[in-house]
Parts: C-alpha cells; sequence; structure tokens
C-alpha cells in the first residue's frame, strides 16, 4: 500500500467515524455509503477493520459507535416525543460537538430539548414529553 493509499484509506475511515458520531441510531451501510460517496466495498470493507478494532459495531442493520468511542464525540441530550396515549413516537437529540464544561450549560441544554420536544408534540397533535 502506497503512501497516498494509506492515507486515504485512514480519511475515508475518519469520515465514516465522523458520520457514525453525528448518529446515535447509527446508520445504515447504505446511507453511509450515499453520504460519504464511498464505492460500497470500501465502507464496508472500513466497517469490518473498524469492527475486529472495536470501534464500531453492528446490530441488525445499523452500524454504531461502540460506547467508549461516543465519548469523543461530545454530549448528547435527548427528550421523546410521546403521543396522546403514552407511546414514544420519535425523540429530538441535540449533539455537541465537544464535552460540555459548565453543569449551568448542561442543564439549559437539557431544558431547551424538553421544551422543544414539547412544541413539537403540540405542533403535530400529541402530548409532550411527561
Amino acid at each position: 500500500m502506497t503512501t497516498t493509499t494509506s492515507n486515504r484509506a485512514v480519511r475515508s475511515a475518519f469520515q465514516l467515524l465522523e458520520l457514525l458520531s453525528g448518529a446515535p441510531d447509527g446508520m445504515r451501510l447504505a446511507r453511509l455509503v450515499e453520504i460519504s460517496g464511498q464505492p460500497k466495498t470500501t465502507v464496508h470493507r472500513l466497517l469490518n477493520t473498524l469492527a475486529e478494532l472495536d470501534i464500531v459495531c453492528h446490530d441488525e442493520d445499523r452500524y454504531h459507535l461502540n460506547a467508549r468511542w461516543q465519548r469523543f464525540g461530545g454530549e448528547q441530550f435527548s427528550a421523546p416525543i410521546v403521543g396522546t396515549d403514552g407511546r414514544h413516537l420519535a425523540g429530538l437529540t441535540l449533539r455537541t460537538p465537544g464535552p460540555v464544561a459548565c453543569e449551568a450549560t448542561a442543564d439549559r441544554l437539557r431544558r431547551l430539548v424538553a421544551d422543544l420536544a414539547v412544541a413539537v408534540s403540540r405542533r403535530i397533535g400529541v402530548r409532550g414529553p411527561v
């Protein structure tokens, strides 16, 4: 493997890791191929290598960052959107690009996401989070 080829592989792998870090629910292979613009065989090969290194896992039809690698992407604040019958319909998630150092800021972000979930619930005609 030449330096140019190995550099390309490293860049491609980091691109996939960046995409996965922004997808808390994981991503399907087809979507990773579409967004990355890389050939399907390349994406699949890189994901297999990342899985062998215990960086990425594959469950059912989605690829995810393993838990210990997710912490490098920042913090995540989530709130459910709940239907009038109490069923979970969807979720809202805000992911920061890096750690949130101040607990007061983290609390404000939690409230913001919860308030947005309530607003979305009202907008689509369902009850907000309880």
